[in-house]
């Protein structure tokens, strides 16, 4: 009779052994999801700071440029040229929000490395192999 309990307590203990083992073995895999998850968010997480550094170096690039004329004073003696200037920033400033957006970079901006060829509004954008002088 005691011969029989420990076979049987034995049973019982080898059938929770496999159950513990199965569950470390999906607790070991869900682990390594996590720490691949991990990186993945981490990875992104570094190329939207690059992004966002990228944009605020923009950003304080046409600042400085703003900053730099009297737009009103200019408007009232060289209209014409005030709105070619605007139309041309409007038009860069929409192509830098498609790009933004996950539109795919052209040809000739790829190609871009003088800076009459960049778009001046967000040159690291749109122009990465363009190097800001």
């Amino acid at each position: 009779m005691y011969v029989q309990k420990l076979r049987a307590d034995n049973a019982t203990l080898k059938i929770n052994t496999t159950k513990l083992e199965s569950a470390v073995s999906q607790n070991e895999q869900v682990i390594q999801n996590q720490i691949k998850e991990f990186e993945q968010v981490r990875t992104t997480l570094e190329e939207v700071q690059t992004q966002k550094d990228a944009l605020q170096a923009d950003k304080d690039n046409l600042s400085k440029k703003l900053s730099r004329h009297d737009l009103g004073q200019l408007a009232e003696s060289k209209p014409g040229l005030v709105v070619k200037i605007i139309n041309k920033a409007s038009d860069n400033a929409n192509r830098c929000i498609e790009i933004a957006t996950g539109s795919p970079l052209t040809e000739e901006e790829l190609a871009a490395t003088k800076k009459s060829q960049i778009n001046g509004e967000c040159p690291s954008l749109a122009n990465p192999n363009y190097v800001l002088q």
